[in-house]
């Protein structure tokens, strides 16, 4: 459902939109308004600045939550963007980014896109000279202190004096982000691991600088007590963490921004001007329903639209995944950022560029990288308090070791334990392990045809056991296609298809669609009859010109529909209701065809099954996971079509009411985890019932309001593919919260030197820091094996095993 801060399904009306522009951030928007007007929630999401850590994350969320209109509030460290949901009524964007703001943090409310990007290069670049200018120093700075005066020329006051001299540099410049971010938290009496890092590198230098200028450290001919080397290298490998990181979370974001790069900046516009098309070049922003495109060979398609003229092949894979261009004619659908291959186009727009296909896949991506996963609260909480309860063991170390160890290394020990324990704690891998998986996942998903609209549906999807599906519109096709034709004796099959067409042309009835289809698909000419008439629930007729008899056309009266109203109509010839042509099979409805009240055929159509039906069943019921049907259809349409999937008739329910499929899930739901997928308006409170909610592109925006996850194909597979995906997205954040605790529980006592009187080892403060700064790196790195998963069921589990 639309929001789920503010009402259960039924009593919500949902409104999606997206708002861009070519300066501006996109801002995503979700309305979710309950019927009886009490309660009203908007969500946006939003950048966020000055975050450097999950804990700095954590305080954002903090600071959100203080405002009491605030439903609810997720901000996701690897994407640095937030996600709130508040009743506009009582407050406002611009008030909660002043909350924001007063915590040490800045919501980019509004601001440019292009000034951002160019900002954030621009920090990027800083970082890395700031890096190799601080490698340099450190490392004739390291080569000197590692040599503890057994080199005599590398020995000395001398040798000490010029450790200060390249370490104060390092300190100071290279290390300023670090100290500025350390003391920014510190101005709002706030903490995160730039204060650990600047504290940990302060005391090193500090103690440094007073040993050197002391009467002792100034006469003593080495340099064991000093720790230049300690605090120099600690922020060049901080720095290098820094790199590293951003370069693999950019990484992380290459799906989005692969689809992002699809949308067309300007586009190409057929005007009349005094009675000839002219071409004139407009902002795609400025299309508008209904404007007339042109898109030639090569280029991408700018909006939604519908093919008016040309003919041409078009590559869809960044929608469907599938590799094969499809042939695109009169009356076609084409979607923005597909690729026209051959033939030049014409293209009535549809919608707005807003409200495209492409525009909402990148917006429920960019959504669903916002929320957070449930599992992922487990590490905030961690996250939060995690700096201060480091400088609570950090402290405690050092006064351990003042108190217990031995005089001529007392101060020595203490020092190097207190530094090693500030170095070597990291919340960033805790913050990291879920959202950049969910990043990578919900980037390749995208690719695969699969939306995930809230991070949570991965959790939800990985264990799922069983699978509902409605019939119509989502194992079927959900628009009648014609089976069989049987045409009266002297009667062409063609002839009989064309005059049927030509009086359904004007008609909006799924069966009068599905006999003009399959008109057109035999390449007939249709023309539009005049005098167009519809009975309800029973035919329609026209004036058409038929040619059937082999003579010249004249426009005679052409009736399509039941039997029983061709009879009332007068026409002759009309075979018994016994008669074979009229007796349909299960699932088939037929249609008696008349010109001039004359019998000329019958036409039967069926909803047919989707070409992927049963390679989808089949990849769930191969992995354990069972298929059901849940229809309101009637028993034979039912039983058919679970006959031809092979699922056993036990499986397939029908006559089922929206209440009704909601009880049975809940029913299912008792013994375990169960996925619905559906498509229609009468779908929607299934959807919501079922653990995971998935709809069909094609389905209805309620539908897919109440929907976890939205399959932007037509292919069922997509949803073997999602349940493949999502168990692969949970292994991968299981393994990065398993290192990332891991990690801080063996090394943080090995730091404080917990297990120096049995081992004589305790981690020194460089060795912290390199494993401080890769720390992160490792749970990014595992994160991006996400993008090689494979898309089955049966091989994703060894697939990422050997990613």
């Amino acid at each position: 459902m639309a929001n789920d801060e503010t009402a259960t399904p039924d009593t919500v009306t949902a409104i999606r939109w997206q708002s861009r522009d070519d300066n501006h951030e996109v801002a995503v928007f979700e309305v979710a308004v309950m019927t009886n007007g009490t309660s009203r929630s908007i969500v946006h999401v939003v950048p966020v600045e000055g975050m450097h850590c999950a804990a700095c994350a954590a305080k954002v969320e903090k600071a959100l939550r203080g405002d009491a209109a605030v439903a609810s509030a997720d901000v996701a460290f690897a994407t640095r963007k937030a996600r709130i949901a508040f009743d506009p009524s009582r407050t406002s964007l611009p008030q909660l980014a002043q909350r924001v703001r007063q915590a040490g943090f800045e919501l980019a409310v509004g601001r440019d896109a292009a000034e951002r990007v160019r900002e954030e290069t621009r920090v990027l670049t800083d970082l890395r000279r700031r890096f190799f200018v601080g490698a340099a120093l450190s490392l004739p700075l390291a080569i000197i202190a590692m040599t503890h005066g057994s080199i005599p020329w590398l020995a000395g006051e001398g040798a000490a004096w010029t450790q200060w001299a390249l370490a104060t540099p390092v300190y100071f410049w290279c290390g300023w982000p670090i100290h500025r971010a350390a003391l920014e938290r510190a101005r709002v009496f706030s903490t995160d691991m730039h204060t650990l890092v600047s504290l940990g590198t302060t005391v090193a230098y500090a103690a440094s600088v007073w040993a050197l200028i002391s009467a002792d450290a100034a006469h003593v001919g080495h340099t064991s007590h000093l720790w230049f080397e300690a605090a120099a290298i600690i922020l060049v490998f901080v720095l290098l963490g820094r790199l590293l990181e951003s370069r693999a979370t950019q990484h992380a974001g290459d799906a989005i921004r692969a689809l992002s790069s699809l949308a067309v900046p300007a586009v190409r516009v057929i005007r009349v001007e005094d009675g000839v098309e002219v071409e004139r070049e407009i902002s795609a922003d400025q299309v508008e329903p209904g404007v007339r495109v042109r898109v030639r060979p090569g280029e991408r398609v700018p909006i939604d639209g519908e093919v008016v003229r040309g003919e041409s092949e078009v590559d869809e894979s960044m929608l469907t995944g599938e590799p094969i261009p499809v042939v695109k004619r009169a009356r076609d659908r084409v979607f923005a950022g597909t690729m026209n291959t051959l033939g030049a186009l014409d293209v009535v727009a549809t919608c707005a560029a807003t409200d495209t296909v492409l525009s909402r896949v990148i917006s429920l991506v960019d959504d669903a990288q916002a929320t957070k996963a449930q599992i992922a609260r487990t590490a905030d909480r961690a996250a939060a308090i995690f700096v201060p309860v480091i400088l609570v063991i950090a402290f405690a170390a050092f006064a351990v070791w003042m108190l217990v160890a031995p005089v001529e290394i007392r101060f020595e020990r203490a020092l190097e334990a207190l530094v090693s324990v500030l170095v070597v704690a990291c919340p960033c891998a805790l913050g990291l392990a879920t959202p950049v998986a969910v990043m990578v996942a919900s980037g390749r998903a995208a690719t695969m045809g699969v939306l995930f609209r809230r991070a949570a549906a991965f959790e939800k999807l990985a264990v799922i056991r069983a699978v509902v599906f409605d019939k119509t519109g989502t194992l079927t096709q959900g628009s009648p296609r014609v089976t069989r034709v049987f045409p009266a004796a002297g009667i062409e099959e063609s002839a009989l298809l064309a005059v049927a067409a030509a009086v359904e042309l004007s008609s909006e009835h799924p069966i009068a669609r599905g006999i003009v289809e399959a008109a057109r698909a035999r390449t007939l000419d249709v023309h539009r009859a005049e005098e167009f008439c519809a009975t309800a629930g029973e035919g329609v007729s026209a004036m058409v010109c038929d040619g059937v008899d082999g003579a010249p056309e004249k426009s005679k009266r052409g009736l399509v529909g039941r039997r029983s109203w061709l009879e009332r109509e007068g026409v002759r010839g009309l075979p018994s209701e016994n008669d074979g042509r009229f007796a349909a099979r299960e699932g088939e409805t037929c249609v008696a065809v008349a010109i001039d009240a004359r019998f000329i055929g019958v036409i039967a159509l069926e909803d047919v099954l989707r070409p992927s039906a049963r390679a989808a069943i089949a990849e769930l019921r191969s992995n354990d996971v069972e298929a059901w049907i849940a229809s309101g259809d009637a028993q034979p349409s039912v039983a058919r079509v679970a006959a031809e999937l092979a699922i056993v008739p036990e499986h397939a329910k029908y006559g089922m009411t929206p209440e009704s499929k909601a009880s049975f899930l809940h029913e299912l739901r008792a013994r375990a985890p169960v996925a619905f997928v559906g498509d229609g308006i009468n779908d929607a409170v299934a959807l919501a019932a079922a653990d995971a909610g998935i709809a069909m592109s094609a389905g209805t925006d309620v539908a897919k309001a109440s929907a976890d996850v939205v399959l932007v194909t037509h292919d069922l597979a997509a949803v073997a593919r999602a349940i493949s995906l999502s168990r692969a997205t949970l292994r991968v954040i299981r393994q990065n919260l398993a290192w990332a605790f891991g990690y801080n529980v063996v090394l943080i006592p090995l730091a404080a030197g917990a297990l120096y009187p049995w081992t004589g080892v305790m981690l020194p403060p460089i060795l912290a820091s390199a494993a401080m700064a890769l720390s992160s790196v490792t749970v990014v790195m595992n994160s991006l094996r996400l993008r090689r998963v494979s898309t089955s069921l049966s091989s994703s589990s060894s697939s990422l095993r050997h990613a």
